[in-house]
């Protein structure tokens, strides 16, 4: 089973959050104070270290004026992996205390933790509910709940070792499988020789080993480990496995894989897991410990483990490792803190290529950004940026990433800023396919509000033709003719002109030069306008 969906409130520094995970991988990032760890917390009362945790005072939900709250209530949402999971003889005694989705067909299974200040004393219930929320009429949920959480323990991963109990890299029953692991890959390819296999098999241990350990014990394992670190030849050789794996969908692989990572498990720690237990990961911005290339080739190992794992990250590296749907951006709003995301088939396939590739793996910063400025060309990517700090507003300081929307459409980013709590704001050209932008933004603002808010056309068919007329055309005339003085042509042929004999990214540099020499008013005041209201709309609540 994994866990489908967690509901916290009163707890810590959350007030209120409800949140909905997948099977497979959910990253979730947002700014400094999103509750993150507030929430590995909640995640860490179903490890097998905290069953049947006491709350104490300091669980409690205050706020920044240390206000303290009196009640806690976390529930946790179980899903079947698979159709008749629950049917497995090791499932089976929670088959009384499961419910059944017709819509899936899946069995679900909920826990509830609640605390309630009362006096001097503070009590604490772990209980199993239905549907509706009540308790299931057995006398000691306790055996139930056990269960529950020796078959799917929430492991953290960087936490979670202590010096005395370091792992090392020859525990005979890790290379029990990963000797069983080794023999998988080489029947199935013919690329990977046995020391392509050693090498890279011993490196994913390490990476699961060591990487992922506290920074303060590194020195202990170092010491401790009868191998040294792996070298880039060793990762070389992991990435070809991963390239194998990729390729293969064998449950005998995968139980191999998670036959590592538990002996893994249990040799750090002090309970040992069950022979049918498939864990549940946390990893803390695990970029903090790796390096980017061993970040990517480490990740795409972990995706192959049969495991849920939940990751916390700021890492635009390590979020362009993952699926749109695995993505979450968690947003604090003064009364509680909301997740968004994209529900499955809520883009077409089309618009998820579009973002796959114009973001995800091109501009995967700009899913930390509270605002997108879309623009058209590159141009004015190049010049917008500049000419706002010069007129006193710094865009990347209050969250606010430009991108050029020509390749992608606009539309689909639009789309998905919505779901994901991106504010944005366009800018466009006064041509006839700006217009179409224009209409564009108007379909998408819906009724609630008003597109005049969101979006400057320029007076002009596109930004040069603007600035030229707005006090910068002796820039564009002395890059194609020299002169500062009348010619008698039209305007866009200057500009064309100006192009060609030197190019957009100098002319840019150019404008940007000349508006800083002779200052803030030589700005037009369009744009002036513009960058103060795309910083209001950056700081408009979601």
């Amino acid at each position: 089973m994994f866990i489908e969906q967690i509901d916290i409130s009163g707890f810590k520094g959350i007030s209120q959050l409800s949140l909905k995970l997948n099977a497979g991988s959910s990253v979730l990032m947002g700014e400094n104070r999103w509750g993150r760890s507030s929430l590995i917390s909640a995640l860490q009362l179903l490890s097998l270290d905290n069953k049947f945790y006491q709350f104490v005072d300091s669980d409690f939900y205050h706020d920044r004026n240390e206000i303290y709250g009196n009640k806690i209530n976390i529930q946790i949402t179980y899903c079947e992996s698979y159709l008749n999971e629950l049917n497995n003889l090791d499932y089976k005694s929670l088959l009384p205390v499961a419910y059944h989705s017709e819509q899936d067909k899946l069995f679900r299974i909920t826990y509830l933790i609640t605390a309630n200040k009362q006096v001097d004393k503070i009590i604490t219930q772990h209980m199993l509910v239905d549907l509706q929320g009540k308790p299931f009429a057995f006398e000691n949920h306790e055996p139930l709940i056990a269960n529950l959480i020796d078959l799917n323990p929430v492991m953290a991963l960087k936490h979670s070792i202590s010096p005395q109990n370091l792992p090392i890299t020859n525990q005979p029953l890790s290379e029990y499988y990963t000797l069983q692991l080794s023999e998988q890959l080489k029947a199935h390819s013919a690329q990977l020789t046995q020391d392509h296999l050693h090498r890279g098999l011993q490196a994913a241990k390490a990476l699961l080993e060591y990487y992922f350990a506290d920074q303060e014990h590194r020195y202990h394992y170092k010491q401790v480990a009868k191998q040294g670190t792996p070298r880039s030849e060793d990762w070389d050789s992991l990435e070809r496995i991963n390239n194998v794996l990729d390729g293969l969908d064998n449950d005998f692989l995968r139980t191999a894989l998670l036959g590592i990572l538990g002996s893994i498990i249990n040799a750090k720690g002090n309970n040992s897991l069950l022979q049918s237990s498939v864990p549940i990961l946390i990893l803390e911005e695990p970029e903090s410990q790796l390096h980017p290339i061993i970040l990517s080739v480490g990740f795409r190992l972990l995706k192959h483990f049969p495991t849920q794992k939940i990751i916390t990250s700021n890492s635009s590296d390590l979020v362009s490792l993952f699926p749109l749907e695995s993505l979450y951006r968690l947003i604090r709003l003064p009364d509680k803190i909301v997740s968004k995301y994209i529900a499955p088939h809520s883009l077409s396939i089309s618009d998820s290529r579009r973002i796959a590739f114009h973001i995800l793996y091109r501009r995967s910063n700009a899913l930390f950004a509270r605002c997108w400025l879309l623009v058209e060309g590159e141009t004015e990517v190049w010049l917008l940026r500049e000419l706002a700090e010069q007129s006193g507003y710094h865009l990347s300081s209050e969250g606010v990433q430009l991108i050029e929307f020509a390749q992608c459409g606009l539309k689909p980013l639009i789309k998905y800023a919505n779901k994901m709590g991106i504010n944005w704001y366009v800018i466009t050209d006064g041509d006839m396919a700006g217009k179409k932008y224009a209409d564009t933004i108007k379909s998408l603002c819906g009724d609630d509000k008003n597109p005049n808010d969101y979006l400057t056309v320029l007076p002009a068919r596109d930004i040069e033709n603007f600035l030229f007329k707005h006090g910068f055309s002796h820039v564009y005339k002395l890059a194609a003719y020299n002169t500062t003085q009348h010619i008698d042509l039209p305007v866009h042929q200057i500009i064309q002109k100006a192009i060609h004999k030197s190019s957009k990214p100098d002319l840019a540099i150019a404008i940007c030069d000349d508006a800083k020499s002779r200052g803030i008013n030589a700005i037009p005041r369009l744009l002036t306008d513009t960058f103060a209201n795309i910083i209001k709309v950056s700081k408009a609540l979601v």
